[in-house]
């Protein structure tokens, strides 16, 4: 098994995140949108909150763009946002979790909502948050609910956890959280006070990021979800939870948050039942690839499958793929 980072390791790799500077009054909210090369997706998510944005004093709203190279999310902004959403071009192309750490510290607002540029908000979403938040003013994270959707914005499936009764908390977020990711961004909002306290998104962590600042955020406090969803989180082949899919770094590094939550927790978490469960989503992964022709990413899925529960099955699975792929580049070479 490849070594993992510690947890200390990882706390490294999370920037300070620094109070709002100024002392005027500050908006209770900041939508902060991270775009890149997604410029059709982006239309839609502006679409779906602009009909909810509330006055500037009380709703920030701005799209933080990692320095695109297809689209012109500068010319989205100022079509579909008509000056009431601002627009942010960092520098440089500085990756993932940098760009979310630019969304916090560029956020005014008391509540952070992190809205990916192919993400989407459902009609209600801020007025039934913030209902949430006003019941429950201890609370330092909502995590709730979401419709999963494809590149056409057909519905998938719901993910994310319930209430555990009518106060709206998530009673055991952290424990359950510490071995398997419970939010998805787009259903996901922050106190921003939350994030100077834990710091910054992990910077190793390009795909597992929100899975080790939700575990970090939560336990500082009460977690609140919904009864229903209220946002749509977009998997599609442009994106990049796809590509990790075909690397198999998103069973790499959902490995490493688990083992860095358990140091942190200083509890087991039932090792043999969650390396299980982790490898079981390995393999499923890997077939679901094999049947879009991703040859490679199904040996890379099936080598974290055996790897995490080694057996004669996932063994002989492994061998047969890496055959093929020989096979295949083999023939690549010969043209």
């Amino acid at each position: 098994m490849p070594p993992a980072p510690s947890a200390s390791d990882l706390a490294k790799a999370c920037p300070k995140i620094l109070p709002v500077s100024s002392t005027g009054p500050r908006p209770f909210w900041s939508i902060m949108i991270p775009t890149y090369n997604c410029g059709d997706y982006l239309r839609r998510t502006l679409a779906s909150v602009l009909p909810q944005a509330l006055d500037p004093a009380v709703m920030q709203i701005e799209v933080i763009d990692d320095c695109s190279t297809k689209d012109d999310p500068e010319k989205v902004v100022a079509e579909l946002g008509r000056g009431r959403v601002e627009f942010f071009r960092q520098p440089v192309n500085r990756g993932i979790p940098q760009t979310f750490n630019t969304c916090i510290e560029r956020a005014r607002g008391e509540w952070v909502h992190i809205l990916h540029g192919d993400d989407m908000v459902l009609p209600g979403f801020y007025e039934e948050y913030g209902r949430l938040i006003a019941s429950n003013p201890d609370a330092v994270m909502v995590v709730g609910q979401v419709v999963i959707i494809d590149e056409k914005d057909r519905w998938m499936g719901l993910y994310g956890p319930l209430p555990n009764d009518q106060t709206g908390i998530v009673y055991d977020f952290t424990l359950r959280q510490a071995i398997r990711q419970l939010g998805q961004f787009p259903g996901v909002v922050v106190r921003r006070d939350s994030y100077e306290r834990v710091g910054g998104f992990c910077t190793l962590l390009t795909h597992t990021a929100d899975f080790d600042m939700w575990f970090r955020v939560g336990q500082l406090g009460p977690v609140l979800g919904t009864e229903r969803p209220f946002a749509m989180y977009r998997i599609h082949d442009a994106a990049d939870t796809s590509k990790h899919r075909v690397l198999g770094t998103n069973i790499e590094q959902t490995f490493w948050v688990i083992r860095a939550n358990a140091e942190r927790l200083k509890q087991c978490l039932d090792e043999s039942g969650w390396r299980e469960r982790l490898a079981d989503t390995a393999e499923t992964t890997a077939w679901d690839l094999d049947a879009k022709g991703i040859l490679e990413g199904r040996l890379n899925q099936l080598r974290w499958a055996l790897l995490l529960r080694p057996s004669a099955g996932r063994l002989w699975r492994y061998i047969k793929t890496w055959v093929k792929v020989k096979i295949f580049r083999a023939r690549l070479a010969m043209g």
